[in-house]
């Protein structure tokens, strides 16, 4: 049988009629024939399973796995399919994602301001009433342009154009007037300004000072929350996610999530990490706290975890990823630009040690190597003060050789998001003339991590780029860019094999979670977090395979999320 055929030949989970069972032998689901990817060590394999009250009852042969059908077992024949359990992502931004899956979107495309015009008029013209316009998706990276021509595409109304990697954003003079931004307006806290020769706002809004014109902008309601939150964590289902990281959580995302759950209407486990500014006061960490007690109790979430951002992003114009070097000019001479440190390695330290005190881990984005750097050290600093807390570092673009084998020795995450370690305007347009060959070589480390002995994470950093998991692991094992494959290999001794990235969006995310007791592998007792793709896929499966790769079902403590049927 052709497997990619499997949608329609899989016959809808048959019922087989066995009498005789005592209630507490009988599953109520059972799978057979199935290539199961268990992800415990102790027994990797397995041919079938079952599901009983949501949990994991049975995972091996057939044989036994048919003792425990009865007559109202659902029974799933996959004739070698491939079966995993349900994927982590361990970093994404699902309910900012699922708020702009509503907006004007440029589809991060690498596009002049000439051809983004006709595009945000379109828009303009789609959106009703004279407030403001806000498009999403912008790829800046190595964009020039200035707020004239901005001003040029939209004039009459105030038009915000964010930047598909979340860190930046376009505004036009109407928008600036808005924000009440202006020659006198001091750059905020870990933000800037972008300026010209003569102090005027250029309107390019650089991390926390694009928040100075989106807070003016309509806040959604928390029915709106509600509805796009439930869409987007189908959507997630849909590629096989049951597990999550919801990076740099706000208050009202926490109530929506919390909501959701008190409705029964939430199958996913997710763990909030609340998104922080990194003092360490007694009103900063009280309100953390008020944040985690809503989602007490809660079974599927916790909010034991917060975010903290170290620094930006390394592509030019923005430059503001924490270097140990500094950046180059065009001409490939050394400036005097680091890149920004978004929390000096003391406070950092402090804090890091309160958060433990306070019974929170905590997760960082550092893009740059100094801010990885630093990220390490106030994580060393806690651990010589008896933490065992869970600490992460996300993203992690560039690292300095030295620092890699601290994340073992310091027993620190790393959460990559290799969806990215692909040669792109990013990766190499807007980077390789500003850090030079040497370091650009280096980006994206993933099979340096594994060799030191580091507990590799993945996650998708979604929207900022796809969370569909099978397109991160096809790159994290070729890490070409199949849209432009003229521009070769990024990196090619850290390409990933596919087992390294199911670990990591398995069971290693589930330890990085604390979560490993419940979720990340197919164990008896563990929550019957299943998927099942469409074809059997193994370390010899080629790169095209796993990109086309598909989910027929995903079952979320033993509840079908998606099947041949729908949700």
């Amino acid at each position: 049988m052709n497997r990619r055929s499997w949608p329609w030949a899989l016959a809808a989970l048959a019922l087989t009629a066995c009498s005789g069972k005592e209630p507490a032998t009988v599953a109520d689901l059972v799978i057979l024939d199935a290539a199961v990817v268990t992800m415990n060590p102790a027994a990797p394999e397995a041919r079938a399973l079952a599901v009983r009250d949501g949990k994991i009852a049975y995972v091996g042969d057939e044989e036994h796995a048919r003792a425990w059908i009865g007559e109202k077992t659902r029974v799933l024949k996959l004739e070698g399919a491939t079966v995993l359990p349900g994927l982590i992502d361990g970093h994404i931004h699902l309910m900012d994602g699922a708020l702009a899956l509503d907006r004007c979107a440029l589809g991060d495309k690498q596009l002049s301001i000439a051809a983004v015009t006709p595009l945000v008029r379109d828009c303009a013209a789609r959106t009703p009433g004279d407030g403001a316009v806000v498009v999403g998706g912008l790829n800046t990276a190595d964009l020039h342009t200035d707020r004239k021509e901005i001003d040029a595409i939209l004039s009459g109304r105030p038009l915000l154009m964010f930047s598909a990697d979340g860190h930046t954003a376009w505004a036009n003079s109407a928008a600036l007037e808005l924000a009440h931004i202006d020659l006198k307006t001091r750059d905020p806290e870990d933000g800037r300004i972008e300026r010209d020769r003569a102090g005027e706002p250029t309107g390019f809004l650089i991390d926390t000072a694009v928040g100075l014109v989106a807070d003016m902008l309509d806040k959604p309601t928390p029915e709106k929350r509600e509805q796009v939150l439930l869409a987007g964590l189908n959507a997630v289902a849909a590629d096989g996610i049951t597990t999550l990281m919801e990076a740099n959580a706000d208050a009202d995302t926490v109530r929506t999530y919390v909501s959701i759950a008190r409705k029964q209407q939430l199958h996913t486990h997710v763990t909030l990490a609340l998104g922080s500014d990194g003092t360490s006061t007694d009103l900063e960490f009280a309100r953390l706290k008020g944040l985690r007690a809503l989602t007490a109790s809660e079974p599927l979430l916790r909010a034991d975890m917060i975010k903290l951002f170290n620094d930006g992003v390394m592509e030019y114009p923005t430059q503001t990823g924490a270097m140990l070097e500094p950046y180059l000019d065009a001409t490939g001479k050394p400036t005097k630009n680091f890149g920004p440190l978004y929390h000096e390695p003391a406070p950092l330290a402090r804090f890091v040690r309160r958060a433990d005190s306070e019974g929170f881990g905590v997760h960082i984005h550092a893009i740059g190597d100094r801010a990885a750097r630093v990220a390490l050290d106030a994580f060393a600093d806690a651990r010589t003060h008896g933490s065992r807390r869970s600490y992460s570092i996300a993203h992690l673009e560039l690292v300095d050789p030295k620092d890699i084998p601290r994340f073992r020795e310091i027993g620190v995450f790393p959460c990559v998001q290799l969806q990215w370690a692909q040669p792109d305007n990013y990766s190499v347009d807007a980077v390789l003339p500003y850090i030079g060959a040497e370091r650009q070589s280096r980006l994206y480390p993933a099979r340096s991590f594994i060799a030191a002995g580091a507990t590799l994470v993945g996650g998708s950093d979604w929207d900022v780029s796809t969370y569909n998991p099978f397109e991160a692991f096809a790159v994290s094992m070729s890490r070409t860019n199949p849209d432009q494959p003229g521009r070769g290999v990024l990196g090619e001794g850290e390409k990933l094999a596919l087992s390294d990235m199911l670990a990591a969006y398995t069971i290693n995310a589930a330890h990085m979670l604390g979560r490993e007791a419940e979720v990340g592998s197919l164990e008896t007792g563990k929550s019957a977090d299943i998927v099942v793709l469409d074809r059997h896929l193994d370390d010899a499966s080629p790169v095209a395979d796993v990109r086309a790769t598909k989910v027929l079902y995903t079952f979320a403590g033993g509840t079908k999320l998606i099947g041949p049927h729908g949700h």
